[in-house]
This record gives structure tokens, C-alpha cells and sequence, in this order.
């Protein structure tokens, strides 16, 4: 769901600090959409690290290789790639909109898809890797569902509400804290997705609480 236009006319509120956690599973119920089950090839227990915010680096294959899935019979691309491994998966195009954006830390791993028949597919993509998490999330107003073995970790976070002073100087993407598989568009990033119309695309809009009003 694209970002609506800033609002007019109600002062003292700045429009431009708006944040979407971005659905990296891409549009559902679509049999003719590539939907990945599976990510690199030779990481073995490593691939994790992509889905959590961890450094990859060396270990990285050199010709790393994502294959599609035989529960996924679709073969249609987009600029996102569903994935069932809460990764951010984008094309060559997406990803130089991002890199345009960002200035935080950020690996960028391509690799080639291959189809079902295990053939060369496609080259023209990569997983985007934002390094850490941002404390951005006012864990009070939020809907947490806490360990009992470890209070100060969340098993999940049902509703994200953000905290409107930590959220000032984010970047445009980021993982948010203490929940790293979680994805965040800051306005700008998303702005420039909307509009140039990248397919596959999809996002809802995350609260902020009042606290810096």
C-alpha cells in the first residue's frame, strides 16, 4: 500500500516523519509470483545472519545461488521477491533506490536465481541486509508478547507503535529494535518506491506515539 501524500494544513505536526513496515512476503495468493522458500545455497547455518542483521562478509559464496521452490511453482519476477525467510529481497533497480536513500550500514548480496529445473534464471537480483536494529519502538504502547525466561525480550511485538523522539533521526531503511526481522521504510525512501511504481511492493504505516509533540 503506497504512502498517501503529506497532509496540508495542520501545523505544528511534521508530515515527512512517517514510517511502513515493509511486507517482505510481497502480494499473496498469486500463482504466477516467484515466492521464494529458500535462500543462498553453501551458508549452511550461516543464512541466518541475513535475516537478523548480522554481517555476512567473507563468508558470502562467490556464486551464490537461490534456487525456486517446487512449493512455489511461479516464475513471474518483480522488484521484490516474496520470500517465506523474512528477508528483503530486491532488483538491480529497487536496490540503487535504496542505496540513493541510505547512509547507514547496508550489505548488499547478489546472487543468481535459479528456476525449478535447477537452470540459470536470473542475475539481476540481491538480498539487502540493513547491519543492526534501530531503537525506535516505545515498547509501553506497543502490543508485546514478553518471555517469562527473559523479560527484556519480546517472542513477538503485535502492533508496533513508534516512539516519535527516537524516530527523528532514523534512516530511511532499518530493522527495528529487539525485532529484527521487521522491516522500516522511513517517508522519503518509500515516496521514490510509490512513484516509480515498483511492483510487488507492499507496506502498512506505523503509528507514533505523542510523546515529542
Amino acid at each position: 500500500m503506497p504512502p498517501r501524500a503529506p497532509c496540508e494544513g495542520k501545523a505544528g505536526r511534521n508530515f515527512m516523519l512517517r514510517f511502513f513496515k515493509l511486507i517482505v512476503s510481497g502480494k499473496l495468493g498469486d500463482p504466477t509470483l516467484c515466492m521464494l522458500h529458500s535462500l543462498v545455497e553453501g551458508l549452511g547455518m550461516d543464512v541466518a545472519r541475513v535475516g537478523l542483521g548480522e554481517r555476512v562478509g567473507s563468508l558470502y559464496p562467490e556464486d551464490a545461488r537461490v534456487y525456486m521452490s517446487e512449493d512455489s511453482p511461479g516464475i513471474k519476477l518483480s522488484p521484490l521477491l516474496g520470500n517465506t525467510r523474512n528477508t528483503l529481497i530486491v532488483s538491480n533497480e529497487l536496490r540503487a533506490v535504496i542505496e540513493k536513500h541510505c547512509t547507514n550500514e547496508i550489505e548488499y548480496l547478489p546472487f543468481t536465481l535459479y528456476d525449478h529445473r535447477k537452470r540459470s534464471f536470473n542475475s539481476d537480483y540481491c538480498i539487502v541486509n540493513p547491519i543492526g536494529t534501530f531503537d525506535c519502538v516505545d515498547f509501553q504502547a506497543s502490543e508485546v508478547l514478553w518471555s517469562d525466561k527473559t523479560p527484556t525480550k519480546p517472542l513477538t511485538i503485535k502492533k508496533h507503535v513508534l516512539d516519535r523522539k527516537k524516530v527523528e533521526r532514523a534512516p530511511q531503511l532499518f530493522r527495528a529494535d529487539k525485532d529484527p526481522m521487521t522491516y522500516v521504510l522511513r517517508y522519503e525512501l518509500a515516496k521514490e518506491i510509490s512513484d516509480r511504481r515498483f511492483a510487488n511492493v507492499y507496506w502498512k504505516e506505523l503509528p507514533l506515539n505523542d510523546a515529542g509533540r
